[in-house]
């Protein structure tokens, strides 16, 4: 079928996105005038891949072909939360967006019949704002996800075969995979594309309603609206009218400290008519706690980071180690937090002596102890331009009622000042049950493997009396190394000293030996 017209926008090696019209098969019959002259094809390119290559049948068809009216009009109403929201639905139990839906689908069967309900339609609204297929009325699209990833885009994908599907048809993209891309990477040929679309379909029906609003909608995307979009950043709700509430509430509660405190919070840099690149304090910090946070709690966190206002910033020993390092996807964030850690060392001086508070003193990082109400929240790491770096580490949680924990803590804060930094050196992670999942996994990994090297940690499996596989002899690695028996044992576990079998063995023979102490 001949195209009457086409667009391609973007670099297929890193971003593109591909949109034809051709004349409706069913010659309008089925459907009415707006949708008729809105039949066309579609391709998303990512690094190389285009997702909507499918197997029909047994032949390969490049581009997924539907009315496109609906996915038009589904990007614009989309896309300040499509490209901003990044908290995952219902639970923070996945690294990518196309996994935390496929995990959080179907709600826990402990949960009673409201509770469900809930769970149910926050998931399907949140599906709804970052999923291609919500607009798919019907159509063979892609399972793909978009959704913010700190100051990157997330675009996810795989394989999961949706209600009307038909049998013959299989999507060519392997998956699950994700990709984290520039913001204005995907946002401008996305919008490129999307408005060359609009205007196209005004100049064949120019008497539509609906493609009128549409072309309405497209406009207000290129519309600089900051405030707006920082909101999804923080993520202080499920839905649009909770977040918008959520941020506000907020704003109020910062409205509270002195004029400088609060603009120093608020402000943000690197944004564009189509997508903030960047974020603000305020909503770094937002992202990455519980959506319930009491205001004391927030407040807290505030005053914290406003005590570390300065115009120093990093001192010359931390910016020489200090770097962004994209966190991998797929299943690496624990091998890439190893790696980190002993570069790290090598950089201090790999010496069996380097203690974490050696190496916090050494890059000039302070160290804070707050008490906050939620026990769930470990430590907070903060840094930025404008401020001087510090770790603050919260008394009542469990984690931190030893100096084995704090130790832990100290050094996991330190992987996300090191290498979390957002978009102008800015960064506010809240360690805890919401933070990013793959970059809590990367930094757990890096204080393991900073706090028990692999080559002391091998010296002390050669010094013991008794063999490794057993809870006394992980203790006795664990006072020497002044690390946790848990962390202990996971750490020996993935260096290959004690197998899955034996490390399940050792930790509950610990349970009872720990709870009778």
């Amino acid at each position: 079928m001949p195209t009457r017209w086409e667009r391609l926008a973007g670099d297929t090696d890193v971003f593109a996105v591909k949109v034809g019209f051709m004349d409706d098969p069913d010659d309008g019959h089925a459907v009415d005038t707006d949708l008729c002259v809105s039949w066309g094809s579609f391709q998303i390119w990512v690094q190389g891949t285009n997702l909507c290559a499918h197997l029909e049948e047994g032949e390969t068809v490049e581009s997924s072909h539907w009315y496109l009216l609906p996915l038009l009009e589904w990007i614009a109403r989309s896309w300040d939360p499509m490209l901003h929201e990044e908290r995952l639905p219902c639970s923070n139990n996945a690294t990518d967006g196309w996994s935390g839906l496929r995990r959080n689908a179907l709600p826990s069967p402990a949960l009673d019949e409201r509770t469900e309900e809930t769970w149910e339609a926050d998931w399907q609204q949140w599906w709804s704002r970052h999923a291609i297929a919500a607009a798919s009325e019907g159509g063979l699209f892609p399972d793909v996800v978009f959704r913010r990833f700190r100051d990157l885009v997330e675009i996810s994908w795989g394989h999961c075969r949706p209600v009307g599907i038909p049998e013959h048809v299989s999507f060519l993209a392997n998956g699950p995979e994700a990709v984290r891309l520039k913001p204005k990477d995907v946002a401008e040929p996305l919008y490129e594309v999307v408005k060359a679309s609009a205007d196209y379909l005004s100049r064949v029906s120019p008497d539509s309603a609906r493609v009128r609003d549409l072309n309405r909608a497209i406009r207000g995307v290129a519309t600089p609206r900051v405030d707006g979009r920082l909101r999804w950043l923080a993520g202080a709700g499920i839905d649009d009218r909770s977040i918008q509430r959520g941020w506000q509430r907020a704003k109020r509660w910062f409205s509270e400290l002195p004029p400088v405190q609060n603009s120093a919070l608020l402000s943000t840099q690197s944004s564009t008519p189509l997508v903030v690149e960047g974020s603000c304090h305020a909503a770094l910090m937002y992202g990455s706690v519980s959506p319930s946070i009491t205001k004391q709690d927030m407040l807290t966190l505030a005053r914290t980071m406003i005590d570390l206002h300065s115009n120093d910033g990093d001192s010359d020993e931390l910016a020489a180690v200090c770097r962004a390092v994209p966190l991998e996807t797929g299943d690496r964030p624990w091998a890439q937090g190893y790696e980190l850690a002993q570069d790290v060392r090598d950089r201090l001086g790999d010496a069996p002596t380097l203690q974490i508070d050696t190496a916090l003193d050494e890059l000039g990082i302070e160290t804070i102890q707050i008490e906050l109400a939620d026990t769930s929240i470990r430590g907070v790491a903060f840094a930025g331009p404008h401020h001087r770096p510090g770790i603050a580490w919260n008394s009542s949680c469990p984690f931190n009622e030893n100096p084995e924990g704090q130790r832990f803590t100290a050094a996991h804060e330190l992987c996300h000042i090191l290498f979390d930094r957002d978009v102008g050196k800015r960064l506010a992670v809240v360690s805890g049950r919401w933070a990013p999942l793959g970059i809590e996994q990367r930094a757990n990994a890096f204080a393991a493997m900073f706090l028990m090297p692999a080559d002391v940690v091998r010296d002390a499996v050669v010094g013991l009396n008794e063999p490794i596989v057993s809870a006394s002899a992980v203790a006795t690695i664990s006072f020497r190394l002044r690390t946790g028996f848990a962390a202990t044992l996971w750490h020996l576990h993935n260096l290959g000293f004690i197998d899955d079998f034996d490390r399940q063995r050792v930790q509950d023979e610990w349970r009872p030996a720990a709870s009778q102490s």
